[in-house]
């Protein structure tokens, strides 16, 4: 596959990659019911609502050492008994979130009683109906349970469950055509939504929980006689159970809570005006593609890894944030879906440019390596990048070395180019080696001459660099006899080189334009190598000269041949030139 047909195909794929997270739509349901479950207990509880209260029937209310009542179930009028308490001192509404199903075990006079005690408030009472599900012989039974009593509006009191089966929503029509579908009509409304006196919306009302159950408004059953009017007063009054032992217990952000406490919210909720609401399917349909088009144009516009990957990430921290935001507003959004959409889009696209990055770094660094010395190569990915891109340069002492091939120019003008590229390649090969070796850097190629200084851009002291130039000046003569052995089996005459050495202040920097750099050296001390490796002609049997700068700072350490002064060109008096023979023996090298 062509790298430009690759790169089309790759960038197609992440872009497809927008779309992944939404087939893990049950996952991702998940991942929001836990987003949603810890928002509201980072929110924590909200004030006490003072339009309505629950009247408990809680584990006091069932004691008979504690209240009147005794154990459940109640009379039906001592539950309208209850009711009447309430609605005679002003309650604006009364809910039975207890499901009256059948006449009452009781007997009909108790039937009788609680419609006697409730009809001049009857437009005032709801009564509850609920769905409840059975297992019979593997299969699953859903009944429709209606309140016996047909006198009195009728409320469905159930909730949907999210992912976690933690209690989040009232269904609204859509999802109540649904549950009861295969039920006779006319199909019960909301108990929340009567109780609220608020009409019943297509999609789900989600649920503002008002918090723990210790902090909701709760008054038990057996202290009703105990509070006085204003406590009921134009309130909404939920009866319902509380208690933990008569089940009714649901899952909700802030714990388990009654069935009732739930209702309680849900009202609350509805009458104050809050709550959530999820997207519309085609308003939802809007979002997501507005939101995978701003992430596909905004992740294509970074040309690099990293800059994918900060694009990415502040696309995930905007998802994430307006999210919360949304959810502030009373308004669901698919969170997990809209914050993977741009990260896993951009962690592939991250990648894949990573990759080639990487491709990219490796065939720089191999062709790099192989035009800029290894000590070079080395400074530059320690410095500052600015320091290698600028122009200029800084006084330093180092050791240079120069060495070029002796009669070369005329040999040079009866070969052919590529035999002459061959062989210089070959020499070039065999004398480059000691200078890295030595931690030297090869400056520059120039023609059949090499430069080369020691102690930039790290220097190691004079003597070290020295003795440094001194040894790979000696290796390069051995590499050279080397050569030119195979030279001679090969039928080729032998090559013959000058090398100078001399150590000296020197600039050291990028010498060009701004186009292109190149790090070198230049300075006096530059031209005096040069000039004594230009003096090996004048002494054949010394092919390594060096100076007498050069040679103080190794003289123990030298076996030198003095040459006595030597007037140099561009140098203002004559030099002491000593031709280096060997190493001392007893000395390390």
């Amino acid at each position: 596959m062509s790298r430009l047909r690759r790169r089309v195909l790759f960038a197609i794929v992440w872009r497809l990659f927008l779309l992944f997270p939404w087939l893990l739509a049950p996952a991702l349901n998940r991942a929001d019911a836990v987003g949603r479950q810890l928002l509201f207990q980072w929110r924590g509880s909200l004030a006490t609502p003072d339009d309505v209260v629950l009247l408990g029937i809680d584990e006091a209310s069932l004691d008979p050492q504690l209240s009147d009542f005794g154990p459940w179930p109640w009379p039906r009028a001592q539950q309208a008994a209850l009711a009447q308490e309430v609605l005679s001192q002003g309650a604006r509404r009364v809910v039975f979130n207890i499901v009256h199903v059948g006449p009452s075990s009781f007997g009909p006079d108790d039937d009788q009683a609680f419609q006697d005690a409730l009809k001049p408030w009857q437009d005032q009472v709801l009564l509850s109906a609920s769905l409840v599900s059975q297992q019979w012989e593997g299969l699953e039974q859903v009944q429709l349970r209606r309140p016996w009593d047909t006198g009195f509006q009728v409320g469905l009191s159930a909730f949907s469950i999210d992912a976690l089966g933690i209690v989040q929503a009232v269904p609204g029509t859509e999802q109540l055509e649904q549950m009861l579908a295969p039920f006779p009509r006319p199909h019960p409304h909301p108990m929340a939504h009567l109780a609220a006196d608020v009409g019943t919306g297509f999609g789900d009302y989600g649920i503002d929980f008002l918090g723990p159950s210790g902090q909701l408004p709760l008054v038990p059953a057996w202290a009703v006689s105990r509070h006085a009017g204003d406590l009921w007063r134009d309130k909404v009054v939920v009866i319902g159970s509380t208690a933990p032992s008569l089940g009714d217990q649901l899952e909700t952000p802030f714990g388990q809570q009654s069935g009732s406490e739930v209702l309680l919210s849900a009202i609350a909720g509805l009458q104050s005006g809050r709550g959530f609401r999820g997207l519309d399917r085609e308003l939802l349909v809007v979002v997501v593609a507005a939101w995978a088009l701003l992430c596909c144009w905004r992740l294509s516009q970074p040309s690099t890894a990293l800059g994918t990957a900060m694009a990415t990430a502040g696309f995930t921290l905007l998802a994430s944030g307006s999210t919360v935001l949304a959810w502030c507003f009373g308004l669901w959004l698919p969170g997990a879906a809209l914050l993977l959409m741009p990260l896993v889009a951009g962690v592939v696209r991250t990648t894949d440019q990573f990759h080639r990055e990487s491709a990219q770094r490796k065939f720089l660094h191999s062709v790099l390596s192989r035009r800029v010395s290894p000590n070079l190569m080395r400074d530059m990915l320690r410095s500052s990048a600015d320091s290698w891109t600028r122009l200029g340069g800084r006084c330093e002492r180092c050791v240079v070395l120069f060495t070029d091939l002796v009669g070369f120019t005329a040999r040079s003008n009866v070969m052919d180019a590529e035999s002459l590229f061959a062989l210089l390649n070959r020499y070039f090969e065999a004398i480059a080696a000691p200078v890295l070796a030595e931690q030297g850097l090869l400056d520059k190629f120039i023609g059949d001459a090499l430069m080369a200084e020691f102690g930039v851009p790290v220097h190691r002291g004079d003597r070290a660099e020295a003795l440094a130039a001194v040894r790979a000046a000696l290796a390069m003569q051995a590499n050279l006899d080397q050569l030119n052995h195979a030279l001679e089996i090969e039928g080729v005459e032998p090559l013959r080189q000058g090398i100078g050495i001399h150590c000296g202040e020197v600039m050291a920097g990028n010498l060009g334009s701004r186009h292109r750099l190149e790090y070198t050296v230049i300075g006096a001390a530059v031209n005096l190598a040069s000039r004594l490796e230009s003096l090996t002609r004048q002494f054949p049997d010394y092919p390594i000269l060096m100076s007498g700068d050069v040679r103080d700072l190794i003289a123990d350490v030298v076996v030198v041949e003095e040459l006595g002064l030597h007037a140099v060109k561009g140098w203002p008096q004559p030099v002491a030139v000593y031709g280096l023979v060997a190493l001392h023996p007893h000395e390390p090298e």
